[in-house]
C-alpha cells in the first residue's frame, strides 16, 4: 500500500470529511477522487460521450429536489436544493442522501427507483429502469 505525505492542515481537512461521512480517511480521499474524475474526466478514445441525463425529481419533507439520471451509468446528479452539485452512483444512493440531508432523524434507507420521478411525465423512475 502506498502512502502520501500531507501537511497537517490538509490531513485535518481530510479527517474532518471522513468524520462527516462516517468513513475512513482513505475512503474520504477515494470519494473525493471519484467526484473529481466524474466532474472533469472526459471519455477515453472510442467511448461514447456521457449522456445529458433524464431530468428527475423527488418531493420529500415538503421540498422538491431536482436531479439528472444517467441511463448508461445509473448515476444521479443532484441539481437543486441542499445537495446541489453532489453525484451518486445510484438512484437509491441519491435518495438516501436526500433523506439524510432533509430529515437526519429517520432511517434513510430508500428505494431510489420509486423515490424519484421523471420530470417530463411524472412517472416513477422505475419505468425506465434497465
Amino acid at each position: 500500500m502506498n502512502q502520501l505525505d500531507l501537511a497537517d492542515s490538509d490531513y485535518d481537512r481530510v479527517m474532518l470529511l471522513a468524520r462527516a461521512w462516517q468513513v475512513s480517511g482513505g475512503e474520504a480521499v477515494r470519494r473525493l477522487l471519484d467526484h473529481f474524475v466524474r466532474e472533469v474526466g472526459t471519455p477515453a478514445a472510442g467511448q461514447e460521450p456521457a449522456d445529458d441525463g433524464v431530468p428527475i425529481y423527488a418531493d420529500y419533507g415538503g421540498e422538491r429536489v431536482e436531479a439528472r439520471y444517467h441511463k448508461a451509468t445509473k448515476r444521479v446528479d443532484i441539481t437543486s436544493g441542499v445537495l446541489a452539485g453532489r453525484s451518486y452512483k445510484s438512484p437509491s444512493g441519491a435518495a438516501m442522501g436526500v433523506v439524510q440531508a432533509l430529515n437526519p432523524n429517520v432511517h434513510n434507507n430508500r428505494n431510489g427507483w420509486s423515490f424519484w420521478f421523471i420530470a417530463e411525465n411524472g412517472e416513477a423512475l422505475q419505468t425506465i429502469r434497465p
